[in-house]
């Protein structure tokens, strides 16, 4: 089932003590958990996947529809890299980046760009570099943030996943700095070289 997009604007300064508020968004795919979290991680024998995980991965089965998690405009539609088939939805305070997409609505292949909150991208699919069928979901603001607050998801696991340590991650093999960044002008969003 479809959540309701919660906006919550504070007013004046915060007291003392108040707990954080973060607006809901809308699921892009209707997951019951998040199966790989955003952080450093490490994949054995998969460097390709890289040591930085910028968003979270939701299982979703192959066609199942991907939705925008809010209102928003498409600022680019690619399909190259780890991502595969992305869509790129400028949202009020964030960039979402919708990845591993099978295909793309006609309409927004087309050339539409405007998109209401809710409305279907595309579906599921298996584009880029994919260990199983899930949506990769990523927000922009000034830097990559962690979606998993904004989403209210779970980790499929049920436990609280530790965020390594870069220490850990050298420990581990691993490499240091992260494979995949985004970066944009006011005219353009683009991958880094």
């Amino acid at each position: 089932m479809i959540r309701q997009l919660i906006l919550v604007l504070a007013l004046g300064s915060a007291s003392a003590g108040a707990a954080e508020v973060r607006p809901s968004l809308i699921l892009p795919v209707n997951a019951a958990c998040i199966s790989s979290p955003f952080g450093p991680r490490v994949l054995p024998n998969q460097p390709q996947a890289g040591t930085y995980h910028y968003g979270v991965d939701l299982p979703a089965p192959e066609g199942a529809e991907v939705r925008t998690t809010a209102a928003g405009e498409v600022i680019r539609i690619q399909n190259r890299g780890p991502g595969g088939l992305e869509v790129l939805v400028q949202h009020k305070g964030y960039v979402g980046v919708y990845s591993h997409l099978g295909l793309v609505t006609p309409s927004l292949a087309a050339g539409r760009t405007v998109v209401a909150a809710g409305e279907k991208l595309g579906v599921v699919g298996h584009t880029g570099v994919t260990f199983g069928m899930h949506l990769y979901f990523e927000m922009i603001t000034s830097k990559p943030i962690d979606p998993a607050p904004y989403l209210g998801v779970p980790m499929c696991s049920g436990a609280v996943q530790h965020q390594l340590t870069p220490i850990e991650i050298l420990q581990a093999g691993g490499k240091l700095p992260p494979i995949r960044h985004y970066c944009w002008t006011l005219a353009s969003l683009k991958q880094c070289p």
